[in-house]
């Protein structure tokens, strides 16, 4: 599941009759008849108190999203293209968007119909809020959740669908809850784009449509540790992917030569810690829902969570890291101090290759500077190879290949590589074990 609101289906667009009405000129009318079977949940039955969960995530971090579930005792777990969807309860619907270190958001899904044409498309969604008697979701019925006083926005995406285009599908949903907020309630809600009381988004695939409630409010790489940057700095999910794809138990030193930012130092930092990545944080949109037991989840936060291992010196004795841009070692020594993890870090201005390390062995992290920057260095990645085999014997080295052709020439065989996406970019999580 992806979160990119913009298609991927190759068929035309396909837009209803008429174009998409403005917010306030009246109720809509469905074109057409009222569906006689809709079929609309999927799935069995869930237990009192279970919720239908979905941790959405970039391309390739799959895997990770559904570790960390498991660490976190998640057993029923379904994991798709862009998403890992498992079973839980509220409580654990927090506790995931605290611990989650690669997933973008929670989202919990609310119904699910065949949606293939705009009648189809409207009602389904209509009948979720319908008299007949809407599906309780944890003890939180329809009507809280659609509750006229409250503010909401809708996000649409749709794959291999009739219907493709977005902003058409995103309408056509908006019409329905607020058609069926007039049928119940007499009233409806404003939508609200930029800070929503509830934030919906609707997902098409092949033809079937599944709207979701987000939890998250800002996407989960919103740490609220990393407030300085230089250049484009790796996302946070991904940083945390490379040190989970590693397999490092958090014993010993971690190295970066080229720290940018500092993200992958302060990621490996968290990690062998057991913090929390959303401990930071203080904005969720989980809070604003009916039944939020603040008392319960600030209990929460003060507990341990997963770590990489399970002893008591599981930290990394130290953090390495080094930049030639003086900006860049600013920027690592500013972030790593709001991560709470400065005190551990020895950063120096130099070249990437001047560096000798520690006796220690431990973690090598590396994201090379890719495009305009690699073309003028076209040597990069033997260098880097040659760094690796002739002073980090003994260590276990990640680099994040952007440019795919050039970690071809790094001149070592990886223990693994993984294929993930960094933004609109391919790329590549190529583990070593460096002998």
């Amino acid at each position: 599941m992806n979160e990119s609101s913009s298609s991927d289906d190759p068929w035309r667009k396909h837009r209803g009759p008429g174009s998409p009405r403005g917010r306030d000129r009246g109720p809509s009318v469905a074109k057409g008849p009222r569906p006689q079977s809709r079929g609309n949940q999927r799935g069995g039955q869930l237990a009192h108190g279970e919720l239908p969960l979905v941790a959405t995530c970039a391309l390739g971090l799959e895997e990770f999203v559904e570790q960390e579930l498991r660490l976190l005792g998640v057993t029923r777990i379904q994991r798709e293209r862009g998403a890992v969807r498992f079973i839980g309860d509220w409580p654990m619907c927090w506790r995931a968007n605290l611990w989650l270190r690669t997933a973008n958001r929670v989202l919990v899904e609310l119904g699910s119909w065949i949606a293939n044409d705009n009648d189809t498309l409207y009602w389904g969604c209509f009948e979720l809020l319908d008299r007949k008697g809407p599906r309780a979701v944890a003890g939180m019925s329809a009507r809280e959740l659609f509750d006229p006083h409250k503010t909401f926005a809708i996000r649409a995406s749709s794959s291999r669908s009739i219907l493709s285009d977005t902003r058409w599908i995103g309408q056509k949903i908006k019409d329905a809850i607020v058609d069926a907020q007039r049928n119940v309630f007499g009233r409806r809600s404003s939508v609200d784009r930029e800070q929503p009381d509830r934030a919906f988004r609707v997902l098409l695939q092949r033809d079937r449509a599944t709207l979701l409630l987000d939890t998250s409010r800002e996407p989960l790489d919103r740490r609220g540790y990393r407030m300085s940057m230089v250049d484009a700095p790796v996302r946070e999910q991904l940083a945390a992917a490379c040190i989970l794809a590693s397999g490092w138990n958090g014993e010993g030193p971690v190295l970066d030569p080229m720290c940018g930012s500092g993200t992958l130092l302060a990621e490996a930092g968290l990690w062998a810690l057991g913090w929390a990545p959303g401990r930071l944080r203080s904005e969720w949109a989980f809070a604003n829902l009916p039944g939020f037991d603040s008392a319960a989840f600030a209990r929460m936060k003060k507990h341990s969570g997963p770590r990489a291992a399970q002893s008591a010196s599981n930290q990394p004795k130290r953090i390495f890291g080094g930049d030639e841009l003086p900006e860049a070692i600013r920027a690592t020594s500013a972030n790593l101090e709001r991560a709470g993890i400065g005190h551990m870090a020895d950063l120096v201005r130099q070249d990437a290759f001047d560096w000798q390390p520690p006796a220690e062995k431990g973690l090598l992290v590396i994201n090379p500077p890719y495009g305009e920057r690699l073309v003028q260095q076209p040597d990069l990645w033997p260098r880097i190879g040659d760094l690796m085999k002739q002073r980090f014997a003994g260590w276990t080295a990640v680099l994040l290949a952007g440019d795919l052709a050039f970690a071809k020439t790094v001149g070592l065989k990886p223990r693994r590589r993984i294929a993930v996406t960094h933004g609109q970019l391919d790329a590549r999580i190529v583990v070593f074990d460096l002998y």
